[in-house]
């Protein structure tokens, strides 16, 4: 009622909140860049965040929470190389 949508449980909420939702949508939709990633392990993190950080700056977002914490611009200092 009155416009507010509840989620049944923990499983429903978990699916609708991903933090990967929008790797999910690359190439299903133009809200998703094609350059987005979702990284589910470290090795996986370590071989290809760097590639991605060549290309220019990145934004990181850890997969717990919403309140705005764990958010990370990223981007390489002129002469850190």
């Amino acid at each position: 009622k009155g416009g507010v949508v509840g989620l049944p449980n923990p499983d429903a909420m978990q699916k609708y909140g991903a933090k990967d939702a929008l790797a999910k949508l690359v190439n299903k939709t133009t809200y998703a860049l094609p350059d987005t990633k979702a990284y589910y392990s470290v090795q996986e993190f370590k071989s290809n965040f760097p590639k991605m950080l060549a290309v220019g700056e990145r934004v990181l977002k850890q997969n717990r929470g919403s309140t705005g914490e764990g958010i990370w611009r990223v981007v390489i200092l002129s002469g850190f190389f």
